[in-house]
């Protein structure tokens, strides 16, 4: 909530860095976008902090993230997504809306965060190519390629036909999906690797798609990744966006 600036303390800083670490080890963020966002506040309360003599001290220094690799996750295999995660029963222990969007990431690689808080608008099943729309609908994007079209195949088609509407009990809930997942998967011998999450269903689809010799701008595309290439015209279509995920569906 709102605060004067000089009733800042240094345990809001660390909780600030705390909520950083939890976003990049369930949302997959870089730790450099985290260090950057907390790089802008300690600047801004530096020049404050200079400008009007506040006393303050530096209540957001020293709290970069460590470790350039940690928050990484190692890639499912689509072998053991299709043999294993995709087998019959073997989310059962999730409740349905967990379990659908845990379909939805396995096959078009969204992420949680994305999944959880479509809604009936936002999931197009009667478009001539059935897709969903990630936008920020009111939220901070992660990146301003963030936004973006994507089509539904295979079990993600199949688990949006079950939510038309959404997944109104995770809305805005993806970290606390994210655990009860991890705790399930982990369980059942479904995250054989050390570093595997939910978040290795991301990565799986960046694999796969990379080996069916996708074009780079398209694999950026459809992750939601800056292309190497400047930006022109209106990039792939639902259609050729589809046709490539076809290629690849479980």
């Amino acid at each position: 909530g709102d605060k004067p600036i000089t009733a800042l303390s240094r345990g809001d800083a660390l909780d600030f860095r705390a909520w950083w670490q939890e976003r990049v080890l369930v949302e997959g963020i870089e730790i450099g976008t985290a260090n950057k966002d907390v790089g802008h506040i300690n600047h801004m309360l530096r020049q404050i902090e200079r400008t009007y003599r506040l006393g303050m001290g530096p209540v957001f220094g020293e709290l970069r993230l460590e470790g350039e690799t940690q928050g990484q996750r190692v890639a499912f295999t689509a072998e053991w997504v299709q043999t294993r995660i995709l087998a019959d029963g073997a989310l059962d222990d999730l409740n349905e809306e967990a379990r659908r969007i845990l379909y939805i990431m396995a096959e078009t690689g969204l992420r949680l965060s994305e999944i959880c808080n479509l809604t009936a608008e936002t999931i197009r099943l009667d478009a001539p190519v059935p897709h969903v729309v990630v936008r920020a609908d009111g939220r901070r994007m992660k990146t301003e390629h963030s936004g973006r079209e994507m089509p539904l195949v295979g079990v993600a088609l199949m688990a949006a036909r079950a939510q038309p509407v959404g997944f109104p009990r995770y809305r805005d809930k993806a970290a606390s999906l994210s655990a009860a997942a991890n705790k399930m998967m982990r369980g059942a011998g479904l995250l054989p690797l050390k570093g595997q999450s939910a978040y290795s269903f991301r990565h799986c689809f960046e694999d796969r798609l990379t080996a069916v010799e996708a074009p780079e701008k398209l694999i950026a595309a459809l992750m939601g990744h800056k292309h190497s290439r400047p930006r022109y015209g209106l990039g792939p279509s639902l259609a050729q966006k589809r046709e490539w995920l076809e290629r690849i569906a479980f």
